[in-house]
């Protein structure tokens, strides 16, 4: 840019198949000024041609240290330009700008619905405050802080990405959350399926109690038998094998 700037060229950008063209254009300008046919003049005649049709518009933020260091290194971005220094934006303006931002983003503006008439007139009110404490910044303290338009797009930028994260981040907590509480309604109904289960078999239940407990009586009746029957079994063994 510094290189189209100054002089309309741009170092190793042609192909030698373009300079019969470049040349051809150059030939005339020089037999109208009656100027020598070279290849040094005709080339200059043509880069004359390039520089007072090349229209260029540049937009660069004054913010930090590169805008100085870029001046510094290419001084034709000072010496061949008008330079306009824009003021800040007018309430409308970021008004309208909040308002295109929002419109082109549909999924912040199916979020924000009938709030976003709102949300961009707090996005101006911060705006314009960070400019009027910069104003008392620099009164104050004697030390710049520059507040520009790009400020305003990245403060709607960080909004639509911050929200987006968080409407994220809340719907997979809300999907989490109706899930747990899914699960528990599940084991609610079960766990009263089963109690109530047990209530419809509590008699049976207490009858075959009794149940055991009346063979557990007659088991026990038996085993003292068997035990009087065993000592018998033994001593006549006993007498048997002797």
């Amino acid at each position: 840019m510094n290189n189209v700037l100054n002089s309309g060229d741009v170092p190793q950008l042609y192909k030698n198949e373009d300079f019969e063209g470049i040349y051809n254009v150059g030939k005339s300008e020089c037999a109208k000024r009656g100027m020598q046919l070279n290849k040094m003049n005709m080339f200059g005649q043509y880069l004359i041609r390039v520089k007072s049709n090349t229209h260029c518009v540049i937009a660069m933020s004054p913010l930090g240290d590169i805008f100085r260091t870029r001046l510094l290194k290419f001084p034709s971005l000072v010496n061949c330009c008008t330079i306009d220094w824009f003021s800040n934006w007018p309430a409308e303006a970021l008004m309208s700008v909040g308002t295109g931002s929002i419109n082109n983003n549909e999924p912040v503006l199916a979020i924000l619905n009938e709030d976003k008439d709102a949300c961009i007139r707090i996005f101006k009110i911060i705006h314009q405050s960070v400019e009027a404490i910069t104003i008392r910044y620099l009164d104050e303290m004697r030390r710049i802080n520059y507040v520009t338009p790009t400020s305003f797009l990245e403060l709607l930028n960080a909004f639509t990405k911050v929200l987006i994260e968080r409407k994220n981040h809340v719907g997979n907590a809300k999907y989490r959350l109706e899930k747990g509480l899914n699960v528990l309604a599940n084991a609610a109904v079960e766990v009263q399926k089963l109690q109530d289960d047990l209530t419809l078999k509590q008699p049976e239940l207490e009858k075959v109690l009794k149940e055991v407990a009346s063979t557990k009586i007659i088991i026990d009746k038996e085993n003292k038998e068997a035990q009087e029957v065993k000592k018998v079994v033994s001593v006549e063994e006993a007498e048997a094998s002797e």
